[in-house]
């Protein structure tokens, strides 16, 4: 079940009681007439041996010769299931009773969003979770941060342990996952719990850690399992954290040598304190197609990489798109050009979340290094936040960066840019230069700085814009903003970083 389904459901089963009691056994009312044609035209379109003839024979038939799609065998309601997609199956097991089982059949439930995100949804993950625990195949699980919700999400987990056929396992926390740690909900139990789950998963294609700094300060006892037992299934692999304190955290020290057992990893993520010479090496299968990394903070301690080594990387990888997201990195963003950039790297997107710094030079090094290949710039500060804007730069009358941005890169798809103050006529520049492929330019209106000095009035200089990127394009308000970006003092930052990042995980 994707997002949109899984909704659909969710909203269906609080109307249960509402459905049952207007749902009899016999297909009467107009919706029910409505879903046994549908039904019929699914079973015209099936195989042979699903044709129905209109005999008294047949229990399907009544004296009228008028179906009773309600008496259908659940042989025939599986098959006509399979012929339709979630949603349609939802709408259709309100026909009756026998079609709402229909609806519950393993098959069906391969894939379990579970979305522990308020006490209405709470019984109906327990139930699903009971009854698919051993046939599931692909699992995730969205949770919030209050006790309650980790709680059930520790209760799945460990129901999850005997599944020795599960393929994909990605967790979604909305914030901290245990910002209210107790005895009996607390990092070691995830930990422990996740840990056997992987001893007995011995197909497993994806596991996503959900970016918990708890869970990802050792990463050597995950590698150490998955490499017993899926070293030919894993694709994709998510290590990468963001830090409660990223000025401030711990980590242990990473045996990269382990990476080579992954023969069909496809997608990595992880954290930059890991980023070395030797995990480049050790990433030779030739499959990646996707590196996130996580820069959080930064000192003269890390080794770093160096270009040579990204050359042999990218010659070996050569499909690689490499994700560099700087999450409160105070310090990283200073030294963005100096020290983590390389021009070898197959740079393509950039996420520089509430850094508090904007680093000119590393961003006319991007524009630079990586013309053909970037394809995302996505800058976010908070507005009210003081600002610190590193120019680094010999002339500051040079061409604003992002216009040369649009300019250079030809495979730019989008520009997001909040909480430092931009000239319309520079926005005005990026949409006079851009490349076909740019979709989106997000500027916040309350950073736009209306000093004129193109002849063109406000609402003209619009109307290009809206000419450029579609009638449906304007500069966003306060009330469109994330809350941190506005308030970074009383706003969580999590809330807006993590669906960001989760967006490079898929």
């Amino acid at each position: 079940m994707d997002v949109d389904e899984y909704e659909a459901f969710d909203e269906f089963i609080r109307d249960e009681d509402d459905v049952k009691s207007t749902i009899t056994t016999k297909t009467t009312t107009t919706t029910t007439s409505i879903a046994a044609a549908n039904a019929a035209a699914a079973v015209t379109v099936a195989p042979s041996h699903l044709s129905l003839s209109t005999n008294n024979n047949n229990p399907l038939a009544c004296q009228d010769n008028a179906f009773h799609w309600n008496n259908a065998p659940d042989v025939v309601l599986y098959e006509i299931f399979c012929y339709l997609p979630q949603k349609s199956r939802l709408i259709a097991s309100q026909v009756c009773r026998q079609w709402r089982y229909a609806l519950f059949h393993p098959s069906f439930w391969k894939k379990i969003t579970f979305c522990l995100s308020n006490h209405d949804n709470i019984m109906w993950s327990r139930c699903l979770a009971d009854t698919y625990y051993a046939s599931v195949r692909e699992v995730t699980i969205r949770c919030d941060s209050a006790e309650v919700f980790t709680r059930e999400a520790l209760n799945i987990l460990e129901k999850l342990k005997c599944n020795r056929q599960l393929r994909k396992l990605i967790i979604e926390p909305t914030r901290c996952m245990f910002e209210e740690s107790s005895e009996e909900c607390n990092p070691d139990i995830f930990i422990k719990q996740v840990e056997n789950l992987l001893r007995n998963s011995k197909y497993l294609e994806t596991f996503n850690l959900g970016c918990i700094e708890e869970a990802t300060e050792d990463l050597n006892p995950w590698l150490e399992i998955l490499t017993q037992n899926s070293t030919n299934s894993l694709k994709h692999l998510c290590l990468a954290s963001v830090k409660e304190d990223p000025q401030h955290y711990d980590y242990l020290e990473l045996q990269v040598s382990l990476f080579k057992n992954f023969t069909q990893l496809t997608l990595l993520a992880i954290d930059y304190d890991h980023l070395s010479n030797d995990l480049l090496l050790s990433l030779n299968n030739g499959k990646l197609e996707r590196l996130v990394v996580h820069v959080h903070s930064y000192n003269g301690e890390y080794m770093g990489t160096d270009n040579n080594a990204w050359l042999a990387f990218t010659q070996k990888n050569p499909k690689c798109e490499l994700r560099l997201n700087l999450i409160h990195s105070f310090n990283g963003v200073r030294f963005l050009d100096s020290a983590i950039l390389r021009p070898a790297m197959p740079l393509t997107h950039i996420k520089v979340l509430f850094c508090e710094c904007l680093n000119m030079m590393g961003l006319n090094k991007i524009t630079e290094w990586y013309s053909d290949k970037l394809k995302s710039i996505v800058w976010i500060d908070s507005i009210s936040y003081p600002k610190d804007v590193e120019r680094m730069v010999d002339n500051l009358a040079d061409p604003d960066v992002l216009v040369l941005a649009a300019w250079k890169c030809k495979n730019l798809r989008e520009i997001v840019h909040f909480g430092r103050s931009y000239s319309l006529n520079n926005l005005l520049g990026i949409v006079r230069v851009k490349p076909s492929t740019l979709k989106r330019l997000e500027f916040a209106e309350i950073d736009i700085d209306h000093d004129l000095e193109c002849g063109l009035s406000i609402d003209e200089i619009i109307d290009e814009i809206k000419g450029a990127m579609g009638k449906q394009w304007h500069l966003l308000s306060v009330d469109e903003l994330p809350d941190v970006v506005v308030d970074p003092v009383d706003s969580d930052s999590r809330e807006t970083i993590l669906p960001l990042v989760f967006e490079d995980l898929k």
